[in-house]
């Protein structure tokens, strides 16, 4: 049940981030949240396998944590590297 609960609040942390940090325009409005949701999934089994309890706060602390961190991450770097490799790509095909 723990398992639903972090994927849904992270799925929604990542929907926020989506519209905190700049950039949006550059991805999909899908691309934050499910980024969140994979990354806090990712830190709720680390959480389970290093040992921590399910119904402590820990493994919360862990899975939110990675989910608010990564996806901070992904929303600055993402549009950066878009807009690099977007002017490259132009550059190319404008060359005479």
């Amino acid at each position: 049940m723990e398992l639903v609960l972090v994927v849904t609040f992270a799925g929604a942390l990542g929907l926020a981030l989506r519209y905190i940090v700049p950039g949006r325009d550059m991805h999909g409005i899908g691309v934050m949240p499910a980024a969140a949701v994979i990354l806090g999934s990712l830190g709720w089994l680390i959480a389970i396998w290093v040992g921590l309890d399910a119904g402590g706060p820990w493994g919360w602390v862990i899975a939110l944590g990675l989910a608010l961190v990564g996806t901070t991450a992904l929303g600055i770097v993402l549009p950066q590297r878009r807009r690099s490799e977007d002017e490259a790509l132009w550059a190319e095909l404008t060359k005479p």
